[in-house]
């Protein structure tokens, strides 16, 4: 009988996306020279047409604003506040990705059993003798399985753009003074699985000059991650 195994190849970048325990998160954080170290705020939305008072807007603003309020920052409904705080987010449209697999092709060869008759004449006495020989058993390589596969990537934001703020002012009209992009490219399209990864991630960095955009790791199971999800309310 003839067994034929095809043995899987795994794709690097497939266990990165899909299967890794950790998430991936590009911090880019930028800062105005002579900014202000007065950390009272007002919260925004600064995406046209999502209010504050959106659910989504809320749920994802609380992640963010739980971590501002670690970071020393407090917040004001009053306009004495010293900072305006631009909050948006969003997700990009699914880009195509294909990759190419090749697995070796295995057969099992051997394992036949032959049997013959020996017949000799002693002394005018013929005897006769059965006798049984199997073959080893081995396998080989007799050819190549390729195939393709597609899978979709998504790169979700939050981006924090800090003002210096003026009452009755125009956000453009302000004077920017720091600017935390966060993003991380997955399968998972999700925001709301993902936002407070996102925040878990900016939290060292929020009105911090990174320098040059970092790669930060969170884990899927990371006790800070957890601990912000059940400390922001909407």
């Amino acid at each position: 009988m003839r067994i034929v195994a095809a043995v899987a190849v795994l794709v690097a970048s497939l266990l990165a996306v899909g299967c890794s325990s950790t998430i991936p998160v590009k911090v880019d954080s930028i800062v105005s020279p002579g900014n202000s170290t007065d950390k009272t705020y007002r919260w925004y939305s600064g995406m046209q047409g999502v209010p504050q008072d959106d659910l989504y807007f809320r749920e994802f603003s609380s992640y963010f604003r739980s971590v501002l309020k670690q970071r020393g920052f407090s917040e004001s409904k009053e306009d004495n506040a010293a900072v305006a705080i631009y909050f948006s987010y969003g997700v990009s449209p699914g880009k195509r990705v294909q990759y190419t697999t090749s697995s070796p092709i295995y057969d099992w060869f051997g394992g036949d059993t032959i049997v013959y008759v020996e017949t000799k004449d002693e002394g005018g006495e013929a005897t006769r003798s059965t006798r049984t020989i199997t073959t080893p058993v081995y396998r080989r390589m007799v050819g190549v399985d390729v195939a393709t596969r597609s899978y979709t990537l998504y790169t979700s934001y939050a981006v924090l753009e800090a003002k210096r703020y003026r009452s009755g002012v125009a956000p453009k009209e302000m004077k920017t003074l720091w600017k935390t992009t966060v993003s991380t490219t997955a399968r998972s399209n999700d925001l709301r699985t993902l936002m407070p990864v996102l925040a878990t991630a900016a939290a060292p960095y929020i009105g911090v000059d990174t320098g040059v955009a970092k790669i930060v790791k969170i884990k899927k199971n990371d006790p800070e991650l957890e601990r912000l999800k059940q400390q922001s309310p909407l």
